[in-house]
C-alpha cells in the first residue's frame, strides 16, 4: 500500500468492506451446515445404537462405526466455519490498517 492516493485507498477499503459483507453471508450459511451437519450425526449416531444389540460397548461401538462418514462432515463443517472466522478476522483486520494509513496519507496530502 505504499504511494497510494487518498482515492485509492477509498477503492480498497470499499473492496474490504465488500468482502466483509460477503465473508459474514457465507459465514452464517457456513454456521448453518455446521448445525445441520451435527444434528444429523447425532440422530444417526443415536439411531444405530438404539437399533443395536448387545452391550453398552458394543452398541457405542456399533453406532461410531455406523456414523464414522458423518462425523467427518460435522468435523469438515466445524473447520469450514472456522475457517471463515478466521478469514473474517483477518480482513477487519486489514480494514483498520487500511484505515490507519488513509488517516496518514490524509496527513501527507495536507502538507
Amino acid at each position: 500500500m505504499s504511494n497510494l492516493t487518498p482515492s485509492e485507498i477509498v477503492e480498497t477499503l470499499a473492496n474490504i468492506s465488500k468482502e466483509i459483507d460477503e465473508t459474514t453471508v457465507e459465514l452464517a450459511d457456513l454456521d448453518e451446515a455446521q448445525v445441520r451437519a451435527r444434528q444429523e450425526y447425532k440422530r444417526a449416531y443415536a439411531e444405530s445404537f438404539l437399533r443395536t444389540d448387545g452391550s453398552m460397548d458394543v452398541r457405542r461401538y456399533t453406532a461410531e462405526l455406523a456414523t464414522s462418514d458423518l462425523v467427518l462432515a460435522y468435523e469438515i463443517a466445524e473447520q469450514r466455519h472456522r475457517a471463515c472466522v478466521a478469514h473474517l478476522k483477518a480482513l477487519r483486520d486489514r480494514l483498520e490498517v487500511g484505515r490507519s494509513i488513509g488517516a496518514l496519507v490524509r496527513l501527507e496530502w495536507q502538507a
